[in-house]
């Protein structure tokens, strides 16, 4: 009954989540529908590493998030942003799952910025899979690389490709389960419009090589110093966002939920500290 359990779980979380897949991280794009690829943010450090090249002053934040209320797909993790010159360090973890199946996820990467209209970067991310119960583990190395420029005053563009190598999880548990697949390799695509000093409006397209094209628009409103205001709409499938921000002096707090007509809503929180 166990040994059933877990590869239910295991199908379950490779459909949904496809070990190693990228998953949204940060309350900011997740109220932009998961978008955020031309936005300078800390949570970059998990969408596109080129914003943190637009980072002026260190940061370090946590999140949490629950996929569907579900206690077993809880999400949490932390980050820090350190900018030194034109450039800009960034180190994150974070857990996903539950004790018959977790990932976890290590990342450092490096920014940089050339002028005032172009940033790159490069990061490099272990990836762990662990079956509980002794079932087994295993992990590998994921790289990813990029970029934004400045193509007008208000007119940004952005791109991320990840796994560019085709990193592999592959092993044979104790119990003869096997686990044999490939880390997504994901290529994303963006504008980020500023339409005014208060609203701002992305358009993304993302492409898993193995799967057909997702789709996200979003939306950032700051009506006031201390208030942001979000909503967006993603694809593949569909989901509806929704998003707060409170500036607090140096404190950041962002809520957001993703809701999913059939499998209902996500809720997720992150602090982000803003050292002077």
């Amino acid at each position: 009954m166990r040994l059933l359990l877990l590869v239910s779980s295991l199908t379950f979380s490779t459909i949904a989540f496809a070990g190693g897949d990228p998953l949204t991280v940060g309350a900011r794009f997740a109220g932009m529908g998961g978008g955020g690829l031309t936005l300078a943010d800390l949570w970059s450090v998990r969408l596109n590493p080129a914003g943190l090249a637009g980072l002026e002053a260190p940061v370090a934040g946590l999140f949490y998030q629950r996929h569907f209320l579900s206690e077993d797909l809880a999400h949490q993790g932390l980050a820090v942003a350190l900018p030194i010159g034109k450039g800009c360090f960034g180190v994150g973890a974070d857990r996903f799952g539950y004790d018959l199946y977790n990932e976890t996820r290590a990342s450092l990467a490096y920014a940089m910025r050339f002028g005032d209209g172009l940033r790159a970067a490069v990061q490099m991310n272990y990836l762990g899979v662990r079956l509980g119960d002794n079932y087994g583990s295993t992990s590998t190395f994921a790289a990813e690389l990029g970029v934004q420029a400045r193509l007008t005053e208000e007119l940004w563009i952005g791109a991320h490709l990840y796994n560019p190598t085709r990193a592999k999880l592959g092993a044979t548990t104790e119990s003869a389960v096997t686990l044999d697949e490939r880390v997504p390799t994901v290529l994303r695509a963006g504008m980020g419009w500023l339409v005014s000093k208060k609203l701002t409006m992305t358009g993304e397209v993302e492409k898993d090589i193995d799967r057909p094209e997702r789709f996200r628009f979003g939306v950032d409103y700051n009506p006031s110093k201390a208030l942001f205001l979000r909503t967006g709409i993603s694809s593949g499938p569909v989901q509806g966002h929704f998003g707060a921000g409170f500036r607090i002096n140096q404190l950041d707090i962002d809520l957001a939920v993703a809701v999913r007509s059939q499998l209902g809503p996500t809720p997720m929180l992150n602090l982000n500290y803003r050292f002077k």
